[in-house]
Formats: C-alpha cells, sequence, structure tokens
C-alpha cells in the first residue's frame, strides 16, 4: 500500500473576520468541537497555535475530504446489496476452493465449480426462493480424485444434483425445498452405482447414504452447518449493521451452532466495489470436545475453546451482486491452532 503524505490528509485554512467554529465547521460537515479538536491534534506538526478559540488565529488545520459519521453510513448504505435476497444477489457460476488445515493433517485444498440460481417460489403462497445449486468439477490438492471412496462420493451427490434449497426473503436457508424426491432420485439411479461400485463398503456407504436422504432433519443439519452454506446464504441484515450483534454460527459440520459476538466494517475498495468485513468471536463458554462430538456437556468447560470467524463478502456497488465471498474459522486451544478452515468463492 503506497504510504500518504500529511499533504494529502489536511489543508491550512485562512481565517477570516467573521469566520467562527461553528461556520467553518458547517462548510466541511464538522461540528465546531470537531474543528477545534482536529487543529489542536495537528497543529504543532504544522508549526501552528494551539487554541480554545478564534481569537486572533489567523490560520488553522482541517481535514481535506472529510467525511461525517452520517456522511460515511449514507454512502455506505447505497453501496451494500439490498436488505431482502433478490435473484440478482448472485452470478451465475463461481470457482470455489476450499483448504483445511489442522495440527495433527496435512493442508487439504479442494476445488470445484458452483452453479447457483435463484427463483421465487411460487408454492401455497410462502414467501421466498429456491436455490438451486449444483457442485462439481472436483479436484483435491490439484488433481481429481481418483480413490473409489471420493469417485462413490461424488457420484451419489450428482446423482440427485442440484440440491434446492428454501431461502427467506431474509437471505438464510429455511428448508429444503421437495425434499422427499432427493431420495426418490436416488434410489432409482442407484443401480448404475451398484453395477460400477462393487463390494461391501460401497454398498454400506450407498445404504448410509439412502439413510440420510430418509431424515429431512439430519440433511438440512449437514447442509445449514456447512460452511460453503452459511456463507453462500449471509442475512441480508448484515450488511446493514452498525453495532455488535450476537448470532448463531456453526464452526463445527454436524455440530450445534454456537453464540458468536460480530462486528462489521466497510471498505470501499474503488468506484465499483464495496467489501463488507465480519469478524466474530465465539460468546458460549464451549469445550473442544462438545464441539466435536456434537454434544453439550452439563459441566462448564475449564478450558474452553477460543473460535474465530471471518466473512468477507465483495459486492457491486451498482449491480448489488456478489463478486466474491471469503470466510475463515479457526478453533484455538491454550493459545495454538487446533483447526481451521478457509473457504473462497470467486465470480466466473
Amino acid at each position: 500500500m503506497p504510504n500518504t503524505n500529511m499533504e494529502d490528509l489536511i489543508t491550512i485554512y485562512d481565517v477570516t473576520p467573521n469566520d467562527t467554529l461553528v461556520k467553518i465547521g458547517q462548510k466541511i460537515g464538522m461540528t465546531a468541537d470537531e474543528v477545534r479538536d482536529f487543529h489542536n491534534l495537528n497543529c504543532e506538526r504544522n508549526g501552528l497555535m494551539w487554541f480554545n478559540n478564534l481569537v486572533g488565529i489567523e490560520k488553522i488545520v482541517l481535514p481535506k475530504n472529510y467525511k461525517s459519521a452520517a456522511q460515511i453510513r449514507k454512502e455506505n448504505l447505497a453501496a451494500v446489496p439490498l436488505k431482502m435476497m433478490a435473484p440478482d444477489f448472485f452470478a451465475k457460476t463461481y470457482e470455489v476452493l476450499e483448504s483445511y488445515e489442522s495440527d495433527f493433517e496435512n493442508k487439504v485444498e479442494i476445488a470445484y465449480t458452483l452453479d447457483i440460481q435463484l427463483k421465487k417460489m411460487e408454492e401455497n403462497q410462502i414467501k421466498g426462493f429456491v436455490s438451486s445449486i449444483h457442485c462439481y468439477d472436483f479436484k483435491k490438492n490439484g488433481e481429481k480424485p481418483d480413490d473409489k471412496m471420493s469417485e462413490l462420493s461424488i457420484a451419489c451427490a450428482e446423482i440427485i444434483a442440484p440440491i434446492n434449497l428454501i431461502i427467506s426473503p431474509e437471505g438464510k436457508i429455511s428448508g429444503i425445498f421437495q425434499f422427499e424426491k432427493l431420495l426418490k432420485t436416488f434410489e432409482e439411479k442407484r443401480k448404475d452405482l451398484e453395477d460400477f461400485f462393487i463390494g461391501e463398503v460401497s454398498a454400506k456407504y450407498m445404504d448410509q447414504f439412502a439413510k440420510s436422504l430418509s431424515d429431512e432433519k439430519y440433511f438440512e443439519k449437514q447442509i445449514r452447518s456447512t460452511l460453503l452454506y452459511q456463507v453462500l446464504f449471509p442475512s441480508m441484515i448484515w450488511f446493514y449493521k452498525e453495532s455488535a450483534w450476537k448470532e448463531e454460527f456453526y464452526l463445527v459440520k454436524n455440530s450445534f451452532p454456537i453464540n458468536c459476538i460480530f462486528n462489521v466494517d466497510f471498505i470501499h475498495l474503488d468506484e465499483a466495489k464495496i467489501q463488507t468485513d465480519i469478524k466474530g468471536e465465539i460468546q458460549d463458554k464451549i469445550s473442544l470436545q462438545e464441539l466435536l462430538k456434537g454434544k453439550k456437556f452439563e459441566e462448564e468447560p475449564e478450558e474452553p475453546v477460543v473460535g474465530l470467524v471471518e466473512l468477507k463478502y465483495t459486492t457491486h456497488k451498482n449491480t448489488k451482486q456478489m463478486l466474491y465471498a471469503e470466510a475463515g474459522v479457526a478453533l484455538l486451544l491454550e493459545g495454538e491452532i487446533y483447526r481451521k478452515q478457509k473457504i473462497l468463492l470467486s465470480k466466473i
């Protein structure tokens, strides 16, 4: 990042006989106190006198391109996505890169392509959307998976693709659309898999996969607790937050959601793009064992796990479309990183 000279940030203003701190401030959107305090903070390095009022003062230091909190808020609101989910929020296709690291395993990278469509729901007068999602072209550490279990896992998922999710007007997942059709589709096409994937291990995997498709609550939890879907479907109100808030988030797949405290910051990358940066930390006192087992214990842990979450959304200021989405989740125990996961979605 290039260095910024002080001259680029301040200007020396010539005080006129009719000037007051209030009048000067009104010209640039500052209060009288803000004008005085800014000058007094920067006057010495600019060879000027500190003051309480303008009596005898000929020059004062003012900020260039000053923006009040209200101005900044107004610019942010004009740039971020809409308050309610809209079909145009998504591009048609994204490249996805996920990485997993832990203190007991080597880093693994999974890359794939994701197609997504969002259509208004027109059934039973329910407001919301149906999102059709198809993930394909998987690669593990840059190579196409060639072991039988990975191939079987991908083949099972491909049979029932695309997955159709019910999305609320606020942007969150609220259910699986026509869930009962998933099992029916799998059973109709299972014979094709059995002709290629033979053996007891493959049969048991397909049985377990079919079982998951008969339990809507379990299947929905799998979806909700996956980092991909938590990132892909943000609560649209996140883009309008002004202060810290508490919200549940899954830090471990198939576990339970945890209360986290989140804060948000907005960064105008250029004239066309804005980045919404959301950072969160676990508020609940939870042990690592509870998280990994997906079950809360009665007693409070002696050494609670530290959980950190960061979500970054780069969106277009005019089209309101998501160009990039990035997220990271880290679990720390006794100051050491136990496990971390990252994901990056990039519009193609």
